[in-house]
């Protein structure tokens, strides 16, 4: 009985200075020789730098995502608005961005009703701005609309074209939620695209319709819309551009 206990004994200890050889191996010991060109030649420490490599890459990558993204947001606030259309007691709310500095704003056509009044708040704590809608098309659901302001900030549009399936993209949209404007940020992916729609990852709500998708530079590649499930599907920037001029 005491040999058994004796060899448990033997064992656990033998397991315990494994655990803790092993942590200050990859601590201490592994760093000191990677960080040493005479033992850096040696294939353990190279498999062992490798695979931290790898590591601090994947860590690094989504670091800088999220900082991508918050820049996106950030760069955006000025030219995301939000959209009230109002008729008869009906609220229809969306979102939408400036286009040119003297206020011309590109938006979904159903953000935009006919016969209704149309209202653009550009930030919180502001008096809305009413707009008068130049152009709209139902079939392709965009419009144009214009409020009488100047020095706006502006989007710059990319090819859509150009993005790969996959490609990071980000939704910045501007909604009203019990009398505040308050800015909604979504991220994901290009799913897949023809020359109509991009059909991204991200799902929201339909009231966020117009909301403009960025690349990580921060140019426009698309107009929010949403199919039934909530997914977003976005109407490319050369569709946007064609039907707007600019």
């Amino acid at each position: 009985m005491k040999s058994r206990i004796f060899i448990a004994a033997i064992a656990f200890a033998a397991f315990t200075v494994g655990v803790f050889g092993g942590l200050w191996a990859q601590a201490f010991l592994m760093p000191y020789l990677a960080s040493h060109a005479w033992f850096q030649n040696l294939e353990f420490v190279r498999d062992w730098n490798e695979r931290t490599t790898v590591i601090r890459e994947v860590r690094e990558v989504v670091v800088r995502l999220d900082d991508a993204v918050e820049r996106v947001a950030s760069g955006a606030e000025g030219t995301v608005v939000g959209i009230e259309s109002r008729n008869s007691g009906r609220t229809i709310t969306g979102s939408g961005f400036v286009v040119t500095s003297d206020g011309f704003i590109l938006t979904l056509a159903s953000a935009v009703p006919q016969g209704y009044e149309v209202r653009v708040y550009l930030r919180e704590g502001e008096e809305f701005v009413s707009a008068d809608v130049l152009r709209r098309n139902f079939q392709q659901n965009l419009a144009i609309i214009k409020i009488d302001r100047r020095n706006l900030q502006t989007a710059g549009f990319t090819n859509a074209d150009s993005l790969r399936l996959g490609a990071p993209i980000v939704m910045v949209a501007k909604s009203l939620e019990a009398g505040d404007l308050i800015t909604i940020v979504n991220q994901g992916n290009v799913r897949t695209k023809d020359k109509n729609f991009l059909r991204t990852s991200m799902f929201d709500k339909n009231a966020l319709g117009g909301a403009p998708v960025f690349d990580l530079e921060g140019r426009v590649v698309g107009l929010s819309t949403f199919a039934p499930d909530g997914r977003l599907v976005a109407i490319p920037s050369s569709v946007l551009r064609a039907f707007s001029g600019f």
